[in-house]
């Protein structure tokens, strides 16, 4: 008679597999990785992990449920292990992750087949380097136009450029100011200047943010591009 105390649950496999692409980074990966102790920088409770950054709590800081439909694809930039991506195609109708660390990509995938998400796509590759004849109804950058994983090529002109090409006429971007800007004039005005060349600001605000410790908020923006 089986009394169930070795029966693995889906989730307990789930999170056995999610942790071997962790593993695997950590041996493999030449760069700098995101993440919190147990390995994930991004958290979600739908699947019990947690990280630095909660996907739920940030989706509801951001207020941004009235500019997302289901008539309406995305594109999230440099989407780490993907639980924010794929908590967006909730709302959407499908959404394009972009992330240049491949366990990352075998993290979100795994965790799209588990979920059973149909409406999302994961691409191993640089922001710099992905292709794709689709133009967005909105784009997502957060906190990722300059990272410190030595992986950014692009200067900050060429990065809003690849955006503005990738949006449809009067497309939304959400932008999330990397650490270093959010209290930093020096470094985010020049940015702001050419927001305003490009885009009409829509929302800007202060949420909270966990990670790092000493960047309590960052800086959030709805833009949206100029005819």
């Amino acid at each position: 008679m089986n009394d169930g105390k070795n029966d693995i649950t889906d989730l307990e496999k789930l999170h056995k597999k999610l942790r071997k692409h962790v593993v695997a980074q950590i041996k493999e990966w030449d760069s700098f990785v995101y993440a919190s102790d147990n390995g994930f920088y991004q958290g979600y409770e739908e699947i019990k992990i947690n990280g630095c950054r909660p996907t739920e709590e940030r989706f509801t800081r951001y207020k941004i449920d009235k500019y997302l439909s289901k008539e309406k694809i995305a594109l999230d930039i440099g989407c780490n292990c993907g639980f924010f991506t794929i908590h967006l195609s909730k709302f959407l109708k499908y959404v394009d992750g972009v992330e240049i660390n491949p366990y990352l990509t075998d993290i979100g995938n795994d965790t799209k087949e588990f979920l059973d998400i149909n409406n999302l796509d994961f691409h191993t590759s640089g922001f710099e380097e992905f292709s794709t004849d689709k133009k967005y109804d909105i784009i997502f950058s957060l906190a990722n136009d300059n990272t410190i994983d030595g992986k950014t090529k692009f200067t900050f002109m060429e990065y809003i450029n690849k955006i503005q090409n990738l949006l449809k006429p009067n497309g939304l971007l959400m932008w999330e100011t990397v650490s270093m800007d959010t209290y930093d004039p020096e470094l985010f005005d020049p940015k702001r200047k050419l927001f305003e060349e490009f885009f009409d600001l829509l929302e800007e605000r202060m949420v909270k943010s966990e990670y790092p410790v000493n960047v309590p908020e960052r800086r959030f923006l709805v833009l949206q591009k100029k005819d």
